[in-house]
């Protein structure tokens, strides 16, 4: 997929971090993206969520796109085919009015199948997501497919850099370079914490965050105890307001202190019922994105071992179509997604009671610099095999190299 941000930066430099691009702009970024699409990407992505930044807390430059650019790099597709995916709701479990607009936009423009970044179950909402689906029957008629996740979303952060909280109006001041003491003395304002408890009130996704939000980490000896302990627990051993601990609690820990919280798709039954349902489509494995706080990738061997095998929520072959053939086909890519004569032999070859991965990645510091990435390792799987040859056995590489950038309607071997 192209994505569309990069493509603004080349064409208008840094405005495109700050204003809609003019007619003689948007014209020069379709025609990038028409030469992309036409050396085999399979379309482009996109996003227009508000906790998404990027550098000084600048927001995402595809996040400034107006309407008439989306509506010209959407008619790229119907030249060259293709999809369109964009991370879209405001609300994890629901489609405003607005976004309904921007599907329909889109999928108009384009003539192609758009997917959009997600659709979640609450538990304090837990007919939300079956209502979405039925609200937005037009667009799925037209193409139009939510993604789901087969993982609970389990979020790890912390407040140098909240991403969980980005969204929030009141934690905009701390994002963009700030220095860690610039952080601190923010978050220990009186006047901060007064406005955002005012708008915690009207997160009702963050409705009981201090039970749920725990302590997974700490540098500071003096905070060893409270590890896995949630907020609230802290706060009732402290004897104080649980909102005045989550913050003190990181200043104490100068902004090194891990929380982690379950936040969203917790009930199983209701998640299998959502991933079952042939409107949607599993994915969201954020491949990359802010790998210090969460890792989906583990989702096809989490599915198959604890939904299939553990649970019995669907069948072997169901999973597995849901998880392979129906995305090759949403996406358009040719000669994969399936086992049958003539289609390139990518298999992957498992052991159906080891089959797995955990609900908690681990934790590794091998970036630059020792930087903090989560990793989802994939059990019980003895074989890889990439065009035919053997990749991985049994998570060892073997030392060859098979794979080859694939492109849109020219499968390549």
């Amino acid at each position: 997929m192209a994505a569309l941000s990069p493509f603004r930066h080349w064409v208008m430099g840094e405005e495109a971090t700050a204003r809609a691009a003019t007619e003689v702009e948007t014209d020069r970024i379709r025609g990038l993206l028409d030469e992309a699409v036409a050396a085999g990407a399979f379309g482009f992505s996109l996003t227009v969520m508000p906790q998404h930044l990027g550098y000084k807390g600048q927001p995402l430059a595809c996040r400034l796109a107006s309407h008439d650019e989306l509506r010209a790099y959407s008619s790229v597709l119907r030249d060259h085919g293709g999809a369109i995916e964009i991370a879209l709701t405001k609300q994890p479990c629901a489609v405003s009015d607005k976004e309904y607009a921007l599907l329909d936009l889109l999928s108009s423009a384009s003539g192609r199948p758009v997917t959009w970044l997600n659709l979640r179950d609450r538990d304090d909402e837990p007919n939300a997501w079956s209502e979405t689906l039925t609200r937005v029957a037009p667009l799925l008629e037209r193409g139009c497919v939510p993604q789901v996740a087969a993982r609970p979303l389990v979020i790890e952060f912390h407040l140098r850099n909240p991403f969980l909280l980005g969204s929030m109006n009141s934690m905009k001041p701390v994002f963009g370079d700030q220095p860690i003491e610039a952080q601190k003395q923010f978050y220990a304002g009186a006047d901060f914490r007064r406005s955002f408890r005012e708008e915690l009130k009207r997160r009702t996704v963050f409705h009981d965050i201090w039970d749920r939000a725990q302590i997974k980490e700490t540098t500071n000896p003096a905070l060893k105890a409270a590890e896995w302990k949630t907020v609230a627990e802290v706060a009732r051993g402290r004897g104080c307001d649980p909102l005045d601990v989550f913050f003190d609690l990181a200043i104490e820990d100068n902004l090194n202190l891990v929380y982690m919280m379950p936040l969203l798709d917790i009930n199983e039954e209701r998640v299998a019922k959502k991933f079952s349902d042939p409107r949607t489509m599993i994915g969201i494995s954020d491949g990359g994105a802010h790998v210090d706080m969460l890792c989906n990738a583990g989702y096809p061997t989490y599915l198959i071992g604890t939904f299939v095998r553990e649970k019995g929520a669907l069948t072997l072959e169901h999973a597995i179509k849901r998880i392979t053939s129906e995305p090759a086909a949403f996406f358009g890519i040719a000669g994969r997604g399936t086992l049958k004569p003539g289609m390139f032999a990518d298999v992957a070859i498992f052991d159906y009671d080891k089959i797995g991965s955990a609900v908690r990645p681990e934790i590794r510091n091998d970036l630059p610099g020792g930087g903090r990435r989560l990793v989802s390792e994939a059990e019980g799987i003895a074989y890889t095999i990439v065009n035919g040859q053997i990749l991985f056995e049994n998570n060892q590489h073997s030392g060859a190299f098979p794979g080859r950038v694939l492109r849109s309607g020219r499968p390549e071997i």
